[in-house]
């Protein structure tokens, strides 16, 4: 390249780069941060031995979406039952992002509004169907992932 053109190049990189920089506040970054974390916990999780080892696992599907839910920073159905079974899941092994506050309430509550009525048994479904994963996960950890294929 040439030499003026390398260095109209710098200058103008260079004003552009003070130009679009920003100030953030502690908290701000905090929260970069958390987010960037959340999205590597999901892809972690998305490769780890549950994921591609044990796909068989009943529930699977409801953590993997939870956790690249609560990384996307969404509140769905499975992220909350993700952040009800945290402490758990987080005992396994799996790194679980920032969950969300009070979610066996708000996740009764969107049951609640989809299904009326039928609420109550498709919470407990969903919660059986955790417990479940949470189970056959602990089983594979405790002997060997590779007792868990299928």
């Amino acid at each position: 390249m040439l030499l003026p053109a390398r260095k109209y190049l710098a200058a103008i990189g260079k004003r552009g780069g003070t130009r679009s920089r920003r100030t953030l506040s502690a908290d701000q970054a905090r929260d970069m941060v958390a987010v960037r974390e959340a999205r590597r916990t999901a892809k972690a999780f998305a490769r780890s031995a549950f994921a591609t080892a044990a796909p068989a696992l009943p529930g699977i599907e409801i953590v993997g979406a939870g956790l690249a839910h609560l990384a996307a920073g969404q509140e769905t159905e499975e992220a909350l039952l993700v952040s009800m079974a945290a402490p758990r899941l987080r005992l396994l092994g799996i790194r679980v992002p920032r969950t969300i506050e009070h979610p066996e309430e708000r996740l009764y509550d969107r049951l609640y509004t989809l299904h009326g009525d039928g609420a109550h048994s498709r919470y407990n479904a969903l919660v059986r169907r955790m417990v479940s994963f949470a189970r056959a996960a602990r089983s594979c950890v405790t002997s060997s992932v590779s007792s868990c294929v299928k």
